[in-house]
């Protein structure tokens, strides 16, 4: 996983665990994610890759 485009951007957009999610985004811990909450984390891993792909 280190090193992979995915698992960079997690980080860098604090969607990398549940503790991240809740300090950066607010989205609670305790709770199973909605459909609402699963796709505006991965809408924005996608923008970062996106935005860094083009960085080249």
């Amino acid at each position: 996983m280190k090193g992979h485009p995915v698992f960079i951007a997690q980080h860098a957009t604090a969607t990398c665990c549940r503790s991240c999610l809740y300090k950066w985004h607010h989205i609670e811990k305790e709770k199973e994610l909605t459909k609402d909450e699963v796709d505006y984390i991965v809408n924005i891993i996608m923008e970062w890759i996106i935005r860094n792909s083009k960085r080249g």
